[in-house]
């Protein structure tokens, strides 16, 4: 990515922070995607990263956001929808799934029969997309050109990684978070490979308990396989070949364990440190707390006299009119 590609996410996770469910937060956000279109490759996986780590209160917001911009761009050009299409059946049922409450289902229902009818993503099928109660199926890592640019069925489930079981998505780390960096983003790589190497291990372990049976480590194992020579040779080589890979999983495993604990321990040195300096600072700060509280006591009270003063004398001035401010409420966001 880009220096002016990271700018960007770093500039949308930062408006995104302050999304309301109301429609001027969600419109005045959603003109500025539209504007940045061509981005959209860059800013929808920040749009997922943040729906993920969302309050589950805020989450329905999201998901408005996304539907209010592929409305309005998608007659500029199909790039947020091209780039939102791998997600969004994640993305509700992610929002669904930790949320619950029936106005996110009627919510959540509404939106996905708007795109279907209005063929929002074309032809392509939703079904599933309500499905809150299905495993997680998400597209973990940002969307590649490849399946932006070639749609791919709906709710795909996600396969076994490679050397272990089949885990949610939303349990693995795909990339470092952007809050992460220095030793925290090491540390949270390394667990990552520790839980691989666990993976690979609890295969290994599977294959050999299968191919080294206790038999072929018996006494005269061979000698009363003589009948069938050729059989018992394969099934030496298949324990030896199960056994030489669990060695190689045990070893791997041990050293990301051990990478772990190594920079968990520097973590943890580091970390204390820092919360000794904030303490520190806490403490300092208290007198210039007080200090500050009693200013704004007195500026409010100033404030009030003067106020009161410049009312008594309108007042004196011309006859007193009742009016009422009555401040409105911003409207809600309702999806059309």
């Amino acid at each position: 990515m880009s220096e002016t590609g990271d700018q960007m996410a770093s500039a949308f996770v930062t408006k995104l922070a302050g999304l309301t469910s109301t429609s001027q937060s969600i419109e005045t956000l959603s003109h500025w995607c539209v504007f940045h279109r061509k981005r959209a490759k860059i800013l929808a996986p920040a749009w997922q990263r943040e729906l993920r780590a969302a309050p589950p209160k805020r989450k329905l917001s999201f998901l408005y956001l996304a539907n209010d911009v592929m409305q309005n761009s998608r007659k500029k050009g199909s790039e947020w929808i091209e780039a939102l299409w791998p997600i969004m059946s994640w993305a509700t049922r992610h929002t669904l799934r930790n949320t619950g409450d029936d106005k996110t289902q009627k919510s959540c229902a509404k939106l996905v029969k708007v795109w279907q009818d209005r063929k929002i993503f074309g032809s392509r099928s939703l079904d599933g997309w309500l499905d809150a109660d299905d495993d997680e199926t998400d597209v973990a890592a940002p969307p590649t050109a490849a399946a932006t640019n070639a749609p791919p069925p709906s709710a795909a489930p996600d396969a076994a990684a490679p050397g272990g079981p089949a885990r949610r998505r939303e349990e693995r780390l795909a990339e470092v978070p952007a809050a992460l960096t220095g030793a925290n983003a090491a540390l949270a790589l390394a667990m990552e490979a520790a839980e691989t190497a666990a993976s690979a291990l609890a295969v290994a372990d599977a294959a050999c308990a299968a191919d080294l049976k206790e038999e072929i480590l018996a006494d005269g194992f061979l000698e009363s396989t003589e009948g069938d020579a050729e059989a018992a040779k394969r099934a030496v080589q298949a324990a030896e070949s199960a056994l030489s890979a669990r060695r190689a999983a045990l070893e791997e495993a041990a050293s990301a364990s051990e990478e772990v604990a190594r920079l968990a321990e520097e973590a943890r040195r580091s970390h204390e440190e820092k919360a000794r300096e904030a303490s520190e600072a806490l403490e300092a700060s208290a007198q210039i707390a007080v200090k500050v509280a009693t200013l704004r006591m007195k500026a409010t009270k100033r404030a009030a006299a003067a106020m009161a003063k410049a009312v008594a004398e309108e007042a004196r001035n011309r006859d007193a009119t009742p009016a009422a401010a009555a401040a409105a409420e911003e409207e809600p966001y309702v999806p059309e």
